[in-house]
């Protein structure tokens, strides 16, 4: 998993561990899928290429089906090669 950028400070339940507001996510151990989905979907990180510290740009139906592959991988949700572009975006949660 790529490292994300956290936008709000938590308290990591699975791990006991403490992160503030731009601490990178995770210190330690890689979280489930499921607590990733979690803290996405309460805003509390945005996903940044640990590479060269960017954001990911959110991919809209003007990506390609690669572009936006390349995106779910780069944040971790699972999607069934074959989708089309709509089922691949459908993915995507804000």
């Amino acid at each position: 998993m790529k490292q994300i950028k956290l936008v709000q400070a938590f308290n990591d339940l699975e791990t006991g561990l403490h992160y503030n507001a731009g601490d990178m996510y995770p210190r330690y151990l890689e979280p489930t899928p499921e607590r990733v989905a979690f803290l996405r979907e309460h805003g509390v990180f945005e996903e940044v290429d640990e590479g060269t510290g960017e954001t990911f740009e959110k991919p809209t139906d003007k990506n390609t089906v690669d572009e936006i592959k390349g995106y779910l991988d780069q944040v971790g949700i699972e999607y069934d090669n074959a989708a089309k572009k709509a089922d691949l975006l459908a993915l995507i949660t804000d």
